[in-house]
């Protein structure tokens, strides 16, 4: 058994795994709410953005997951 406390680094590695993801809500509103499109084109276009983001880092995080145990 290891004699670190992992309890002291659970509260730092949730709110880093939230950060991508409220950036990319961020980038997705700022991008679609520019443009003057139909409502409906809007909505399609959000959750295509969204699912696709989603999906990007989904891998990248676990890309650089893979890389730092190594």
């Amino acid at each position: 058994m290891s004699n670190v406390d992992s309890r002291k680094f659970e509260g730092k590695s949730t709110w880093m795994r939230l950060l991508p993801y409220a950036t990319l809500g961020i980038l997705v509103f700022s991008l679609n709410s520019a443009s003057d499109l139909n409502y409906f084109l809007k909505g399609y276009l959000v959750l295509l953005e969204a699912q696709a983001g989603i999906v990007l880092i989904y891998f990248l995080m676990s890309k650089l997951a893979r890389s730092k145990k190594r």
